[in-house]
């Protein structure tokens, strides 16, 4: 039932502040910037690459305040486009989700799904803004990996889909990633579960400040100008880790992204790696 994934949500201090970060980075742009009373929060839009990034800057009470005030870093919320978006919502609602409707989209607020914000949206043709191309991947840290990915595969009506799973001595953790389209050259939107087992790792580290709970640890996005991107975080002060993945990924530090660890590749390079059901084993973690 979800089609793409076409966003992500950050609860900031300072909206303008966080703006200005991203458009420096990134040439992102502006589209809209309003009251959202129901996350009792400023909410600007920001249109990056052919997706959006959304930073909500509490104005009062309500889920924006209650997640920076829990000490969480900045991932409000992970969003994702379908077909059709009430469909998900009603499917949410009548597995005991509290869903709230703004419009034509559906939020899911973190302290009413283990902590893990959720928007769901139109398919949109946008066009692309800036350096960036698509966010590809939203990623949960989960104390239970099969339950992890069956509840949200139920959950999202997505557990027919193909999931592979693999294991990272390097970072620490077992994983699976469930992909909405399965064939190589498609889209590589998915959604990823860590299930960290070394405590000296930064997924176990973030799990622990969820009390075990889970949360979303990071967002994944590609663009074929990765250089530039690469050459603008070092120089205005660094936060790029590139040396575990050569070329094929580079990561930005959440202190540089307002609390998005965020993974940064080449389609085609990832695109070559990706696993299928035929190939299962091509992912090379």
């Amino acid at each position: 039932m979800l089609d793409q994934t076409d966003r992500v949500a950050l609860a900031v201090p300072n909206a303008d502040e966080a703006t200005n970060s991203f458009n420096a980075l990134f040439d992102s742009v502006i589209v809209d910037d309003t009251k959202d009373t129901d996350a009792g929060a400023r909410r600007v839009t920001l249109q990056w690459g052919f997706d959006q990034l959304e930073l909500y800057e509490p104005t009062g009470p309500g889920p924006a305040a209650d997640f920076l005030q829990a000490g969480k870093r900045g991932l409000f919320a992970g969003g994702f486009a379908s077909a059709d978006p009430a469909a998900v919502a009603a499917r949410m609602e009548d597995r005991g989700v509290k869903v709230t409707q703004q419009g034509d989209r559906f939020v899911v607020y973190p302290n009413d799904l283990r902590g893990m914000g959720v928007i769901v949206s139109p398919v949109v043709e946008r066009e692309r803004v800036g350096l960036m191309d698509k966010i590809w991947q939203i990623t949960y840290t989960v104390p239970d990996l099969k339950e992890g990915v069956a509840f949200f595969g139920e959950l999202f009506g997505i557990n027919d889909k193909f999931t592979n799973y693999y294991k990272s001595d390097v970072f620490g953790y077992d994983a699976a990633i469930t992909w909405y389209d399965e064939k190589k050259g498609g889209g590589l939107d998915s959604l990823e579960y860590l299930d960290p087992f070394d405590q000296e790792k930064a997924a176990a580290r973030f799990l622990a400040k969820t009390d075990g709970v889970g949360g979303i640890y990071m967002a994944s996005a590609h663009t074929d100008d990765m250089p530039t991107i690469r050459e603008r975080v070092i120089a205005t002060g660094g936060g790029w880790d590139g040396a575990q993945r050569g070329v094929t990924t580079g990561f930005i530090h959440p202190r540089r992204t307002h609390g998005l660890l965020l993974a940064v590749v080449n389609y085609d390079l990832f695109n070559a790696r990706k696993p299928t059901p035929e190939h299962p084993n091509d992912w090379d973690h």
